[in-house]
């Protein structure tokens, strides 16, 4: 039996999602928070994951496809810095919204800074293939499994 909450990013904790989840999915979601939410998100993470339950990451990684066609006028500036001591790799589509790409150090140093302990951590790279221009496009992804401690 399966109960699903969908939560949002909110400036506070939600009590009703304390201690929720024993499996949370986050696909595609902390590429879309600005690097200055993200220690105030992981919080919100942790608290709603029950103890011994786990957060099945993936993500952006460093030099997916997207991230190489991106202009370096699209690139937002930010005052954070990733795991390497670099500034993260953030640009800002079209329509205004973010998208960052990650290095396995990066993730790997934002859970373990929220509490949570790591499982598996690895890129994982797709080829999508193009039939009409014959075009064989690489895409690199993080995928990762978390767990919160028990007490």
């Amino acid at each position: 039996r399966a109960h699903v909450q969908l939560m949002e990013e909110t400036p506070t904790t939600i009590d009703d999602a304390v201690g929720l989840a024993d499996i949370v999915l986050m696909v595609f979601v902390l590429s879309a928070v600005p690097p200055k939410r993200v220690p105030r998100f992981m919080k919100q993470i942790f608290d709603a994951t029950k103890c011994g339950g786990k957060v099945c990451f993936r993500d952006y990684a460093l030099y997916d496809l997207p991230m190489m066609r991106f202009k370096e006028t699209h690139s937002v500036h930010s005052t954070c810095s990733d795991a390497d001591g670099r500034t993260p790799r953030l640009y800002e589509r079209g329509d205004g919204t973010l998208s960052r790409f990650f290095s396995l150090d990066t993730i790997r140093d934002i859970f373990e800074s929220s509490g949570f302990i790591m499982e598996e951590l690895r890129y994982a790279t797709v080829f999508n293939d193009n039939r009409k221009t014959g075009e064989r496009l690489k895409r690199a992804f993080v995928h990762a499994v978390f767990r919160k401690p028990q007490d």
